[in-house]
């Protein structure tokens, strides 16, 4: 008896099975190893599509050939791509992002992915596999081309209203960044088809923006400021309930948190407004002593609140007036809660609204807690008689950032400070200034302990 030849398969890898139902009804069934899972999967192909034996031959083939090659990204290495839409990988992003990531960040975060969103819409991306380089591209356009979005006069509170004018090179860095951060995050979970590293790189490559010199005060200017600060705290309401009750005298009841410390703070460690509001009493150590052995104070920064993630320690020899300060404050609030606002912490909107009133009502010159951060690092770096030689260094190390930024941007940039200041209040001709702000809140605790 002759041996029946075996006849090789068009579509290995892909069984055509028919299956007839009770009611007489011819359907067809595809049997294949799936190669991410290791399963066999049946699936029924469509009667009417795939109605004669060439359809069904020529749709196993195609399917015999898709297979093949996922088993051979199998075997490489390669991770299949999840069909995820764009709304969705966001959403993904951002619940593991809200564990790890500070709310500042997740907030700038929230404005990119929120244009990434329109754009996605109005561009009929529906998945993340969907994108492309040259759909990158295009998302970068987008940024670029959307316009400055104005505050509404009149309308509800948060409103804003599109203007001519462009947006800042700065502005528009800062969501590629995001965007940037997001994508690599969907390309290492296997979300994005054909996007390589270089790929997002090279799409959503930085915008150039001009480098100007950081913006820092004159010694005329911060002593505007710093009056400015002291006749906003000294204001006081008319009268209260309490007051017309006869409980308080009358005038006594402060109109605003008191706002002087918080900006003499800042002015005088060069930390930034978050880590100010951060920052607990526990964490201020008026009696740590220097290398040579005096008490000159330190105040310890957690690598939590820092923005570099780093911790860093800001030693109080260089600003004798702050650590006084700092010294008729805690004795006032005690050791618990935090520096600015005790139990009741300030919030960013206290020292936004703060800083908006100093300017518009009480006549301080424009400025800005990121102002008073850099004339800080500009004095440190300028003032041979605080570190001597070591200025670049040391100024680097107090505000938490490197020495090639310290040279970048700040050194020379200011001149003519005294060779014999030694303390930040003396290069910055401040220090009477100081001393009656110093003078005031020694009084008010004094008031204070006795009432």
């Amino acid at each position: 008896m002759a041996k029946r030849r075996r006849v090789r398969s068009p579509h290995p890898g892909v069984k055509l099975k028919k299956r007839v139902r009770g009611s007489g009804l011819v359907t067809w069934r595809a049997h294949y190893i799936d190669p991410d899972t290791g399963r066999e999967v049946a699936k029924t192909l469509d009667p009417k599509a795939l109605s004669t034996r060439e359809a069904r031959t020529q749709w196993a083939k195609a399917l015999s050939l898709d297979l093949a090659r996922r088993r051979m990204d199998r075997l490489a290495g390669i991770r299949p791509v999840q069909v995820v839409t764009i709304d969705d990988g966001i959403s993904k992003y951002l619940e593991t992002a809200e564990a790890l990531l500070k709310e500042k960040t997740l907030e700038g975060h929230n404005l990119a992915f929120a244009k990434l969103s329109e754009w996605a819409t109005h561009e009929g991306v529906l998945a993340t596999a969907d994108l492309t380089p040259a759909k990158l591209a295009s998302l970068k356009d987008y940024l670029v081309r959307s316009p400055r979005l104005n505050v509404r006069r009149g309308g509800s509170q948060g409103s804003r209203t599109p203007s001519a004018q462009r947006r800042s090179p700065v502005t528009i860095n800062r969501e590629l960044r995001s965007l940037k951060t997001l994508l690599n995050t969907w390309r290492k979970h296997g979300l994005l088809a054909d996007l390589h590293r270089d790929d997002i790189s090279d799409a959503l490559a930085a915008l150039t923006v001009p480098r100007e010199e950081p913006v820092f005060h004159s010694s005329a200017t911060l002593r505007r400021i710093l009056a400015a600060a002291v006749r906003h705290d000294a204001e006081c309401f008319a009268e209260t309930r309490d007051e017309h009750a006869g409980l308080r005298p009358p005038g006594s009841t402060r109109r605003y948190a008191p706002i002087t410390p918080f900006v003499a703070f800042l002015l005088l460690t060069g930390c930034r407004r978050g880590e100010a509001l951060a920052l607990p009493w526990q964490a201020v150590d008026l009696d740590a002593v220097d290398h040579q052995g005096r008490r000159v104070g330190e105040i310890r920064l957690d690598a939590a609140v820092t923005k570099t993630q780093r911790a860093r320690t800001i030693g109080l020899e260089v600003s004798p007036a702050l650590r006084k300060l700092l010294a008729s404050m805690k004795l006032r609030f005690g050791n618990d809660g935090h520096v600015f606002g005790g139990g009741d912490a300030y919030t960013v909107d206290t020292v936004v609204k703060a800083r908006r009133r100093l300017i518009s009502a009480f006549g301080a010159p424009d400025f800005t807690w990121q102002s008073l951060r850099s004339t800080c690092a500009t004095y440190l770096t300028n003032a041979p008689g605080i570190f001597g030689a070591a200025t670049v260094f040391m100024s680097a190390k107090q505000l938490g950032h490197s020495v090639a930024v310290a040279e970048r941007h700040y050194l020379g940039v200011h001149r003519g400070i005294p060779r014999d200041a030694h303390t930040l209040e003396a290069a910055m001709q401040i220090e009477s200034p100081m001393s009656r702000i110093l003078t005031r809140i020694t009084d008010r605790t004094l008031r204070a302990k006795t009432a």
